[in-house]
């Protein structure tokens, strides 16, 4: 069974948050939107919070079973 590790999850968060942000910075960039950092530090804070809570659940119900 897997084992809740806090490391795990954090690594988790913040790799696919960092994948997400640039995801969506660069079809900002494409769709003609420019770069801008406070969008880029909202993508980056957002997706690190939903990959850390996703990654959480995806823990907790592995060890359910």
């Amino acid at each position: 069974m897997a084992e809740i590790n806090k490391k795990r999850i954090l690594t988790a968060a913040f790799v696919g948050g960092t994948i997400f942000s640039l995801v969506v910075i660069l079809l900002d960039w494409l769709l003609g939107r420019g770069f801008s950092w406070p969008r880029l530090s909202f993508y980056f804070i957002f997706g690190v919070v939903m990959y850390g809570f996703l990654t959480y659940r995806n823990f907790k119900k592995q060890n359910k079973k």
